[in-house]
């Protein structure tokens, strides 16, 4: 039976013992032994070399299931055939404590000397010094990805300084970086991994999909929406007789779907492009977001995605698309033609890894 179904059913007080006891023979391993079990590698001789760590879980979370940078970086990079090393932080971190996980990561660059090392910023997990010496004094260089920086800015800025290339998300942080002195800095957005976000060829039974959480005021636009005749179906945490959406579920969902609306408004109240302006057109999905200037940076209005000002203008424009249905998949198609050229992650890629002096490591 294994140690983990075991613990399952034993009270708390044995589980305790259990857990010290694993650790206790894990601590007899060398560490290089340790990190040989644990990292997963796909290396590619001739190739640039590429340390990727990232969390695996979702926010660092394994009971929230696999995390999108798993699903869209690490994949991307297997698919795109990189050369690459997998440490995933979160999970070897659970598992043996942040202070073995630094030297673990440290023991790796040592030994794989990889040309490049990219960091997804999830949990401040990696001990600030061993970022320090691998960007200052070893050949390797260093990026560091911060995708919600819009309002984790202030708790990145002491990590983000320790690094070769600063990737950022949300413009405003581009902007305070390059005035604070950061040449550094490149401005990247979300894409897909175009493996994944595809057309099925399903049927598309729902007229209109919500998809994400409910909260903040997430359930009065969706009652705004049915009080007008418009039948929405919601998926994921907190809607009735909903749960957290898997990425198998949340897949189908996209591919019968006819229209996807989008809530560009955060959870910290500001409104920003989010995964799902890209995954829905991909999928074949015809788009409806907020009408905000940077969405014009990616799409072009009402030819490849719809956008809406407010609730009347969205009540008004679903119904006219749900009687336009060829119009509506013209747009739809010309979406996705857009996403697929311009907004994947492989192109995401080139572009950060062209910014540190490397056009391709693919």
């Amino acid at each position: 039976m294994k140690i983990e179904k075991i613990k399952r059913i034993l009270p708390d007080n044995l589980k305790r013992i259990i857990k010290n006891k694993y650790r206790s023979l894990v601590g007899s391993k060398s560490l290089e032994v340790i990190l040989e079990e644990e990292i997963e590698k796909n290396i590619i001789p001739g190739k640039p070399l590429l340390l990727y760590v990232a969390n695996r879980y979702n926010y660092g979370d394994h009971t929230r299931g696999l995390g999108y940078v798993h699903y869209n970086f690490y994949n991307s990079f297997l698919r795109l055939g990189y050369s690459f090393i997998y440490f995933d932080y979160d999970r070897i971190a659970q598992r043996f404590g942040a202070k073995k996980t630094s030297q673990m990561l440290r023991e790796a660059i040592y030994h794989y000397q990889p040309e490049f090392l990219f960091y997804f910023h999830c949990r401040d997990i990696i001990d600030h010094l061993v970022w320090k010496e691998v960007s200052n004094e070893l050949p390797t260089k260093t990026i560091i990805y911060l995708a919600d920086d819009f309002w984790r800015y202030k708790f990145t800025q002491s990590v983000s300084s320790l690094f070769n290339l600063i990737v950022t998300l949300d413009k405003d942080a581009h902007k305070r970086r390059l005035s604070q002195g950061f040449s550094n800095v490149f401005f990247s957005q979300w894409g897909i991994n175009q493996f994944m976000y595809r057309d099925l060829g399903l049927k598309r039974i729902y007229d209109v999909s919500f998809i994400g959480q409910a909260y903040g005021d997430r359930a009065k636009i969706i009652n705004r929406l049915r009080e007008a005749g418009i039948k929405v179906n919601t998926f994921g945490q907190g809607w009735p007789g909903q749960k957290r959406i898997g990425q198998g579920d949340l897949l189908k969902i996209y591919n019968q779907s006819k229209i996807v609306f989008n809530i560009s408004s955060t959870s910290h109240g500001n409104f920003a492009i989010n995964a799902r302006d890209f995954e829905a057109p991909a999928c074949g999905a015809l788009l409806f977001t907020h009408d905000i200037v940077d969405i014009y940076d990616y799409f072009v209005p009402n030819k490849e995605i719809i956008t809406y000002r407010d609730f009347n203008d969205a009540i008004k424009k679903i119904k006219y698309y749900l009687k336009n249905q060829e119009e509506a998949k013209l747009i739809a198609r010309a979406g996705q033609k857009r996403v697929l050229v311009d907004h994947t992650y492989e192109k995401r890629f080139q572009e950060i890894f062209k910014r540190i002096g490397k056009s391709s490591l693919s």
